[in-house]
């Protein structure tokens, strides 16, 4: 799938990750999990199962929902959606390239119809979609270049990746104390 290049709002974000291409997918691919790293997103859930031809709801910011259709969905590689919200119409085509060392993520996004007809309301939407991505990309850098057990894949039916997170014990602990 291609976005829109005549659309009144077009955006590209690229983020190289220090980490394999199928650890940085693990974490973009599993919707369910967004609230758990992303701030700026309320809630997130598959609608019927996920992946190819998947369907998806998320919120941002408790303020906007959409619906997503998947369009494109090639494991490890290509993630791409439509969906709509107050009129207007979202594509977005999320792409990981990398090898063991280091990954590059890349979301191509385009927005027609609704609100970003008038140029006021297109600033506006321009700069939060920005902004919005910013935050995506960043917290996931930091989520999988933190080093820490939790960054590793996100375990299968666990809506927490925080919960198996063990502490370590301290020297007072081992020495019984």
């Amino acid at each position: 799938m291609q976005i829109d290049p005549r659309a009144p709002v077009v955006a590209r974000h690229q983020i190289e990750i220090f980490a394999p291409p199928d650890k940085v997918w693990d974490w973009l691919s599993r919707v369910d999990m967004w609230p758990s790293w992303r701030q700026d997103v309320s809630s997130a859930h598959w609608v019927n199962g996920g992946g190819a031809n998947g369907i998806f709801k998320w919120r941002l910011r408790s303020l906007f929902g959409f619906t997503a259709q998947v369009q494109t969905w090639d494991a490890e590689r290509e993630f791409s959606f439509q969906c709509s919200s107050y009129g207007s119409r979202l594509l977005q085509v999320i792409r990981v390239r990398g090898d063991l060392k280091n990954t590059s993520v890349t979301s191509d996004m385009s927005i027609s119809g609704g609100l970003v007809r008038f140029p006021p309301a297109r600033y506006v939407i321009r700069e939060q979609l920005c902004r919005s991505m910013e935050i995506w990309f960043g917290a996931l850098k930091t989520k999988l270049e933190a080093g820490k057990g939790d960054s590793m894949r996100p375990p299968r039916g666990v809506h927490d990746p925080f919960s198996n997170n063990v502490k370590l014990p301290s020297e007072r602990d081992r020495l019984g104390s």
